[in-house]
């Protein structure tokens, strides 16, 4: 007789890295660095090593701090915070940054900011949306600004239409001509920061209370609520990046696993969080966040709970074995997010098979040099492994 187990997994944050900085406010990543703004200036961190993130570059505050930060190509923007401004870098070396240009025709602060072609949209605290032509990235001038009637903070560009997340809704506004902007619809009520799916057609919407809203603008000018994500006193920044929302808390950040119609609540971290949350930035699995004292790299994965054993003779999987040329799977576990992965006795990945929907599943292995394999069915936060033998 043959035996099987199921591990039992639960997805976790971990900290990778720390560096220790008073005042870290707005971060983006880009190209191994994080961007951060400090009172001191604005910092480069190099995290090609998570494990030990060092400063690499600066640029002076033109004022004081900026609380907007965009890249686009070669070059980084930033809105400033409390005094208002909106200045453009020279990042095509990322270890040598250079301010180009700066426009201190702005009211307010900025808390994010949208790029599309030759023009800049801004939003400030002050119910203002700016449209800025960036064409001469030395000499950027503000040529529309229009009143949104509430408080204004983050913001998305699709197409001829921007979306800004304020205190009174989320407002579409037409910039087909960004220097005659109007607003043209608005959808619900108390929002603040905007991280964008757009190949989904998605925004997702932080929200003044907790949370996040995840808006479908398919129809452009006509915004609905699809779900909602809600789960570890989450309230703030957020962040989407391959299929998670990552989203800052009062003295934490959370993780939301998406799917096309449910945002789970994954997993949530404080650990060695000192301070204010201010925000958050990702690069994948491994993400970024900054607080009033430190800034935190950080990576989701996951972590062994338990374990069940099981008999391989129990009806929910037959497979001949030993095998001589194909093995045939039967288990009501495998579902369209299946992962199928046969592993030799010495541990090395030698196929892997991306599961279709469908109970019964045959699998190849007449290529396959004779000995003892093991095979993994992996599913969400479980994982089946068999072991077998090629004859």
């Amino acid at each position: 007789m043959c035996s099987s187990w199921t591990i039992l997994k639960a997805q976790v944050i971990s900290q990778l890295g720390q560096w220790n900085n008073n005042a870290n406010f707005v971060i983006k990543y880009y190209q191994d660095r994080v961007i951060t703004s400090t009172t001191s200036g604005i910092t480069f961190i190099d995290v090609s090593n998570p494990f030990n993130p060092v400063p690499s570059a600066s640029l002076g505050n033109p004022g004081n701090f900026p609380m907007a930060i965009a890249i686009d190509s070669n070059y980084a923007f930033f809105g400033g915070g409390m005094t208002g401004y909106f200045m453009i870098a020279d990042i095509s070396n990322i270890n040598f940054p250079v301010q180009t240009g700066i426009t201190y025709d702005i009211s307010g602060t900025a808390y994010q900011i949208a790029i599309k072609g030759n023009y800049a949209f801004m939003p400030t605290n002050t119910d203002t949306l700016y449209s800025i032509d960036i064409t001469n990235k030395t000499v950027p001038v503000v040529i529309d600004k229009i009143n949104l009637g509430s408080f204004s903070s983050g913001i998305a560009v699709n197409g001829n239409y921007a979306y800004v997340g304020t205190s009174g809704g989320l407002k579409v506004v037409d910039i087909m001509n960004p220097s005659n902007m109007s607003v043209i619809s608005s959808f619900g009520g108390g929002y603040d920061k905007i991280s964008e799916d757009l190949p989904n057609s998605r925004l997702f919407v932080s929200k003044t209370g907790q949370g996040f809203d995840v808006i479908d603008i398919s129809n452009p000018t006509n915004p609905s609520g699809l779900f909602q994500g809600i789960g570890g006193n989450s309230i703030g920044d957020l962040v989407y990046k391959n299929g998670y929302v990552f989203q800052i808390g009062p003295g934490n950040v959370s993780a939301f696993q998406i799917g096309l119609s449910s945002a789970t609540y994954l997993a949530s971290f404080n650990g060695t969080i000192i301070g204010q949350v201010n925000a958050v930035s990702a690069k994948d699995s491994v993400f970024y966040l900054s607080t009033v004292n430190d800034l935190h790299v950080l990576k989701l994965g996951t972590s062994i709970t338990g374990l069940n054993n099981y008999d391989l003779n129990q009806k929910y999987i037959r497979y001949p074995n030993p095998v001589e040329n194909t093995i045939t799977i039967e288990n009501d576990f495998i579902s369209p997010y299946s992962n199928i992965i046969i592993y030799d006795n010495s541990g090395q990945l030698v196929k892997k098979v991306n599961s279709v929907y469908s109970r019964i599943i045959q699998i190849d292995i007449s290529e396959f040099n004779r000995g003892v394999y093991f095979l993994s069915l992996e599913n969400f936060n479980k994982e089946k492994r068999i072991k077998f033998i090629k004859e």
